[in-house]
């Protein structure tokens, strides 16, 4: 079993911090210590999909996982699918002023395609990265194109009103 744990702060809100990890990062800064990031589904809900990918040189391993509970703003999870037998983590996050803080604990059992040793190591480096700033990046391109696809949506009914 390979357990890993980290708290960070963020200089978000709890809301605005909960709505921009609904986004992947649009870019990350991969050096020699591996990252491990997650994304949030749109609807935070028991059931719900997590999706997690490790990053460490050129290699990435990826992973979903499943949420059990939502309590006090802090998430329960359960492995969905991936290279583990078991794998469990709790997002927790709490607001202090103007920043939240946020706690995050992963557990990983039973590896299949990766020696535990050698992915304890690799977790023995890694942080977590929540690209506050990437994910707005992407959250930004996002609503533009769909923002964009509303306004051809629209404009593709006024012609098609004028022509009859």
């Amino acid at each position: 079993m390979v357990q890993f744990s980290q708290t960070s702060w963020q200089e978000f809100s709890l809301p605005n911090v909960l709505e921009t990890l609904q986004y992947a990062p649009l870019n990350l800064t991969i050096g020699k210590s591996p990252l491990l990031h997650y994304i949030f589904p749109k609807e935070l809900a028991a059931g719900a999909t997590i999706r997690y990918q490790l990053q460490y040189g050129l290699r990435v391993i990826r992973w979903t996982g499943v949420i059990s509970s939502i309590k006090d703003n802090q998430v329960t999870v359960r492995l969905g699918q991936g290279p583990f037998r078991g794998f469990t983590a709790s997002h927790k996050f709490v607001p202090e002023g103007h920043m939240t803080a946020c706690y995050d604990e992963f557990s990983f059992q039973g590896f299949t395609n990766i020696p535990e040793e050698t992915f304890a190591s690799i977790m023995a480096r890694a942080s977590v990265v929540y690209g506050i700033y990437a994910r707005k990046d992407t959250r930004d391109i996002v609503l533009s194109v769909e923002s964009q696809k509303k306004t051809q949506a629209f404009e593709s009914l006024d012609l098609g009103a004028t022509a009859g």
